[in-house]
């Protein structure tokens, strides 16, 4: 029997280690300014804040019988998880980016200075969403596949608890990731701040 657990553990470990080494090497090389805002997916942010909003969902649940509601809900649930898998793809694209800013040298030391603090800036506030993400999105999949019995037994789930979650606000922490990168953009010029913006 506990040779059996070890070769489990052990396959384990070896297809995690394939795994990152694929990731790894799968990479977008040395992401520039140029590489951000053609690589980002259209984030319907406006559209994240409507489905996290108490008073919207109150109203909905109040006008519905159970069942339509519970239908209704299902459909938001969809939407939610296919905007947090198009954010948290940007927060990658925009970490990948922040990493190579900070890494950049020039002859002058206090604006290749200020521009490492934007770029550490930025990379702080989408990895804070991209955990958010990460969090919320295992939430919203339990959610989905739940059993028939349980989901006739229990209440339907509420999208505005998702707005927090271990201490991190949804909707603050994605404006922070905004902030950060329009801050950091706007070095490189008003058409890349705006072509950036327009993706987020």
């Amino acid at each position: 029997m506990f040779d059996i657990i070890t070769i489990f553990l052990v396959g384990i470990l070896l297809l995690v280690a394939i795994y990152t080494a694929v990731q790894f090497r799968g990479k977008f090389p040395k992401r520039t300014i140029e590489d951000v805002a053609p690589f980002l997916r259209p984030s319907e942010h406006d559209e994240l804040e409507s489905l996290l909003d108490p008073a919207q969902e109150t109203n909905f649940r109040i006008r519905m019988s159970p069942q339509e509601f519970k239908d209704w809900q299902r459909r938001r649930i969809h939407l939610l998880r296919e905007y947090l898998l198009r954010m948290s793809h940007n927060a990658l694209v925009l970490i990948e980016w922040g990493n190579m800013e900070t890494a950049e040298t020039g002859n002058d030391a206090e604006t290749v200075r200020q521009r490492q603090l934007m770029a550490q800036e930025l990379v702080q506030a989408a990895t804070e969403f991209r955990l958010y993400s990460f969090l919320a999105l295992v939430k919203l999949k339990l959610w989905l596949v739940m059993p028939s019995p349980f989901s006739l037994l229990l209440p339907s789930p509420s999208l505005p608890a998702m707005r927090h979650l271990f201490g991190i606000d949804a909707l603050g922490s994605y404006k922070r990731l905004r902030t950060a990168a329009s801050s950091l953009s706007l070095t490189h010029g008003l058409q890349f701040r705006d072509a950036l913006l327009e993706r987020l």
